[in-house]
C-alpha cells in the first residue's frame, strides 16, 4: 500500500503522495471527527496531518506501519485542535431520538444498517478517547499494540478506555432504544 510509494516521495515525486492522500483520508477523517466531533475542525486536522506527514516523511523508520504511523499524526493533530478549540459536545444526551420501538421489535427488527447508523449516533457523542478507542479496535481494526503507538497510551490505559467504551456505548444505545443495558445484545 503506501509503504511502495513512500521511497517515491521521498525521491522527489510529489504526485505520489496523492495515493498516499487517497488512501489514508476516509480513515484519517474518521479518526479526526472522533476526538473533534466537528466536521470542519475534523478536516483542518487531517489537512495538518497530511502536511506534517508530507515533511516528516523522512523520519519514518518502518518500525510500524505507516497506516500506524500516520494515524498517530491524526490522533496528536485532532487533540492539539481540540484543545485550542474547546469545542468538543460529549454529552450522551444529545443523542437524536427518532426510532421509537417495544423492546422486542428492537431485538427482533433492527437490521445491520440500522444498528450501524445507531453505533455512528452514539460514537459522536462519546468522550473523544473511548470514542477514539473503538474505531481504531473495532472499525481500523489495530492490534492493541498498534493502539499503543498511534495514541501514546500505556497498555493498561488502551485496555481500561476500550472497556470503559464498550460500557458507555451499551449505555448509550440501551437508553436510545429505552432498555436496561443487559437486555441489549452487543
Amino acid at each position: 500500500m503506501p509503504e511502495r510509494y513512500i521511497k517515491r516521495i521521498l525521491d522527489g515525486d510529489k504526485e505520489a503522495f496523492r495515493f498516499i492522500i487517497g488512501e489514508c483520508q476516509d480513515a484519517a477523517y474518521n479518526l479526526s471527527i472522533s476526538i473533534l466531533k466537528d466536521d470542519m475542525l475534523a478536516k483542518e486536522a487531517i489537512q495538518k496531518a497530511f502536511i506534517r506527514a508530507y515533511e516528516k516523511l523522512h523520519t519514518f523508520k518502518h518500525r510500524s506501519t505507516f497506516k500506524t504511523w500516520f494515524h498517530r499524526i491524526v490522533v496528536n493533530e485532532a487533540f492539539q485542535l481540540s484543545r485550542k478549540s474547546k469545542n468538543n459536545r460529549n454529552s450522551p444526551h444529545n443523542l437524536p431520538a427518532n426510532y421509537e420501538s417495544s423492546k422486542n421489535e428492537i431485538q427482533k427488527g433492527i437490521d445491520e444498517n440500522h444498528m450501524q447508523h445507531y453505533v455512528h449516533q452514539a460514537l459522536d457523542v462519546m468522550k473523544p478517547n473511548e470514542c477514539l478507542s473503538l474505531r481504531l479496535f473495532y472499525l481500523e481494526e489495530h492490534s492493541i499494540e498498534e493502539i499503543i503507538d498511534i495514541t501514546g497510551w500505556s497498555k493498561s490505559n488502551v485496555k481500561v478506555t476500550l472497556h470503559r467504551a464498550r460500557k458507555s456505548m451499551k449505555t448509550i444505545l440501551s437508553e436510545k432504544f429505552n432498555m436496561k443495558p443487559e437486555e441489549l445484545y452487543l
